[in-house]
């Protein structure tokens, strides 16, 4: 099942102090500074509860293993599991956004580097502009088997993503790493990365201790262009690219693939001109859309078309 976006909620314009003065200017010089420590205050007080909310974030990260453990698609059966975490997720970035304050109006260049994805509210890989071009080329697609009814129909861009998960986590037997997003708003680019662990689990308990296949890996990594943002009047911020290549490199610490594998490394893949010739996208470039959500110094709230949410902190 694809998470629906929840309703979206604007940036609350904060509350400017103000102070009155009578009598003197004397008296008013003297109570000048008095109103600066009253507006410091305020403004340390809002920070310290955006940085509750954040940290709170955090402990969700922790608790449900980057958010892979919400299993928020209804095929897995189990939507409950940790269903009051990303009800949870939902009220701390509302509340965040309403908090944001005006440094957020640079937020276009405020979420300029690197970023390390914490907590999703669906599968890791999804945040690559890979995967959210594939989202936009399956969107109002839907499949069933031949044998059964209509009714049972999927959106077939989550059954593709269901399918990919199956073939990264080899069906239990592997794991994604780190995964990251750089963005540079000066050049128009936005790039992602994400680790693969191959057959890190590969033996037998009884028969023996010993592994069967060898643990290798890579980290798979794709690069967008011309990326635009545009203000929403709900208060998030489009980001629209075009997926350029995507490449398939070493990463220090995870053993490169073994035999023929080892010749993907180091390659870039034209993506862009090779997604123009399949027939069914008929010409169309693959592009990519994302929402800003909140943003400051040190966390960054996207959202895809559906509503999941992709949270990252400054590398």
């Amino acid at each position: 099942m694809v998470v629906m976006a929840p309703q979206r909620v604007g940036r609350a314009s904060s509350a400017s102090a103000t102070t009155s003065a009578s009598g003197s200017g004397r008296c008013f010089a003297r109570r000048r500074p008095r109103a600066r420590v009253q507006v410091a205050a305020a403004a340390s007080a809002t920070k310290a509860t955006a940085d509750e909310l954040k940290l709170e974030l955090l402990r969700i990260g922790c608790k449900t293993d980057r958010g892979q453990l919400l299993f928020t698609p209804k095929v897995y059966g189990m939507d409950q599991y940790n269903a009051e975490k990303l009800a949870d997720i939902k009220r701390i970035v509302a509340e965040l956004q309403a908090l944001e304050d005006e440094e957020a109006k640079s937020r276009a260049a405020l979420q300029d580097g690197d970023w390390e994805l914490v907590l999703a509210t669906a599968q890791l890989f999804r945040c690559s502009p890979f995967f959210i071009a594939i989202s936009e080329a399956f969107e109002g697609k839907t499949w069933h088997a031949p044998w059964s009814d209509p009714s049972t129909a999927v959106p077939s861009g989550s059954l593709f993503f269901r399918l990919h998960e199956l073939q990264v986590m080899s069906w239990g037997a592997s794991t994604i790493g780190r995964v990251t997003q750089t963005v540079d708003s000066e050049n128009n680019l936005l790039s992602s990365t994400f680790d693969t662990i191959l057959f890190r689990l590969t033996v037998i308990p009884i028969v023996g201790w010993f592994k069967l296949l060898p643990t290798f890996g890579g980290r798979v990594s794709s690069y967008a262009t011309s990326l635009e943002t545009e203000e929403q009047p709900d208060g998030l911020m489009e980001m629209r690219f075009e997926l350029e290549k995507t490449s398939v490199d070493q990463v220090e610490g995870i053993p490169k693939p073994p035999f023929f594998l080892s010749w993907l490394l180091g390659k870039d893949f034209p993506v862009n001109s090779v997604w123009k010739l399949l027939p069914w996208n008929k010409g169309r470039a693959p592009m990519c859309t994302s929402y800003l959500v909140y943003v400051d110094k040190d966390l960054r709230v996207c959202q895809d078309k559906e509503g999941c949410y992709f949270i990252y902190t400054r590398i």
